[in-house]
């Protein structure tokens, strides 16, 4: 067999393929901060349905990293950039990716809990069907932020002192539940997130 002609027609379609997969790359990298973002809302909408998406979006961007690394000998530059992309969005899905993607998806909804938080003081509890009130030596309103299954919920929480945070240092179950802050708004409270201007997003079940 002549290689040189093996080897004349590979290197070029190599080269387009190498050249196709950094767009796609690309492509990948923009969904999944998509998935960052929305993940909230995906998971009230898809239920069951999102986990599988999730996971989805992420095997794809394994194949798209296989693919680059099949190919890397032949075209070194657009397999770095490839393999880069999709290393940062690999570290960014098992770290900070989710959590940036609700401060981001918070200050999108931000107006709308801004006004919910006037009208709940205005009223002196929140409305309901838009979250709970706690009456107690500090009143607090919490708003949904996601409706969970059973008991699983999250809301928005405005606290300006930031005492609400403190739940945060509590490690493991046994501390939570012997915390001043776990019965807050009727279920056990186990986690928040600052999202900044004394607001915080909290996790009940």
């Amino acid at each position: 067999m002549d290689l040189s002609l093996f080897d004349g027609s590979v290197i070029p379609n190599v080269m387009r393929f190498m050249k196709s997969l950094m767009p796609i790359a690309i492509l990948w990298f923009a969904l999944l901060l998509g998935l960052f973002v929305f993940a909230t809302p995906l998971n009230e909408s898809l239920f069951a349905f999102y986990l599988p998406v999730q996971w989805g979006v992420f095997f794809a961007g394994c194949v798209i990293a296989a693919c680059a690394s099949a190919t890397f000998s032949r075209n070194r530059r657009h397999g770095v950039v490839v393999l880069l992309i999709c290393l940062v969005g690999f570290v960014s899905f098992f770290s900070v990716g989710f959590e940036w993607g609700r401060y981001v998806l918070f200050q999108i909804r931000k107006p709308m809990y801004v006004q919910r938080l006037a009208e709940a003081n205005q009223l002196g509890h929140v409305p309901d069907g838009f979250g709970h009130t706690e009456n107690g030596p500090s009143k607090l309103h919490v708003f949904y932020w996601q409706r969970g299954v059973v008991d699983n919920w999250s809301g928005v929480v405005y606290d300006p002192t930031g005492k609400i945070a403190e739940i945060s240092r509590a490690v493991g179950w046994d501390e939570i539940r012997s915390h001043d802050l776990s019965e807050l708004f009727g279920g056990t409270f186990y986690r928040c997130q600052n999202v900044g201007g004394g607001w915080y997003i909290c996790w009940f079940t």
